[in-house]
């Protein structure tokens, strides 16, 4: 059974996080249904795809470390658990509608990676962060590395890497791991009603050229032409806010 459900209501789609009572710890075998449940959400008609957990206490306690010790000495696994871990990541970083993140309670390990994958995150007030792999004598994956850099600077990075040091909301604010504290976390502080009422060929082509990828002079040139344009600039001239059907 997946610890993953989709949730669908209208231009948002929830990857909740479902396994409360091992702290949204994620098992080797359910980083496929992470993915799998993350495509189906991609596929779907919602604007804004948000990754959140049904337990408020915790947002993701990262790899089920119950099954570390069978890496000791089992290589193949070793090798299934990175792939697997990698390619759901991936997944969620190549989607092509804007992601949240929307972190209560306790983000570590490699829940600090999922939130990372996503392209915001709002952290209630509560919640704290670590990334832990130096007390275990272990390293992180190098694209999880590159992203923690990129979003808090090489410095901030070792510093949370080579202490494995627990921090607070408000620092990981200071700090830039996360975009925003808000009391009321898991609505998405007016945020999610914010994108989910833009215009679906926006939020498209924006989030591709954030990416840098192929296309993108191509997709500003033809949004002039799009029927979402006609709506957004109608609007603007009426003074009404837009009606965007996706």
């Amino acid at each position: 059974m997946s610890m993953f459900r989709l949730e669908l209501e209208g231009p948002v789609a929830r990857v909740v996080i479902d396994r409360g009572e091992k702290r949204n710890a994620v098992p080797i075998a359910q980083w496929s249904a992470l993915e799998k449940t993350v495509s189906e959400a991609a596929a779907s008609d919602a604007r804004l795809v948000i990754i959140t957990s049904a337990d408020p206490v915790s947002f993701c306690a990262g790899a089920d470390l119950s099954e570390m010790p069978a890496l000791i000495d089992d290589v193949k696994k070793r090798h299934i658990f990175r792939g697997a871990m990698t390619s759901a990541l991936s997944r969620i970083r190549a989607i092509n509608k804007p992601t949240l993140a929307i972190v209560e309670g306790g983000c570590f390990g490699a829940g600090v990676s999922l939130a990372m994958a996503c392209d915001m995150r709002i952290a209630g007030p509560k919640s704290t962060y670590a990334i832990t792999p130096a007390r275990f004598g272990i390293s992180y994956p190098q694209p999880d590395l590159m992203r923690l850099a990129e979003l808090v600077g090489p410095g901030q990075a070792a510093r949370l890497l080579f202490t494995a040091a627990f921090i607070d909301a408000a620092e990981a604010h200071r700090i830039g791991l996360v975009e925003m504290v808000c009391p009321q976390a898991a609505t998405g502080c007016d945020v999610i009603d914010s994108i989910a009422g833009n215009a679906p060929y926006s939020l498209y082509a924006l989030k591709a050229t954030l990416a840098g990828r192929f296309g993108v002079d191509k997709r500003f040139d033809d949004a002039f032409a799009s029927a979402d344009f006609q709506e957004g600039w109608k609007a603007f001239r009426s003074g009404r806010k837009p009606d965007f059907a996706g």
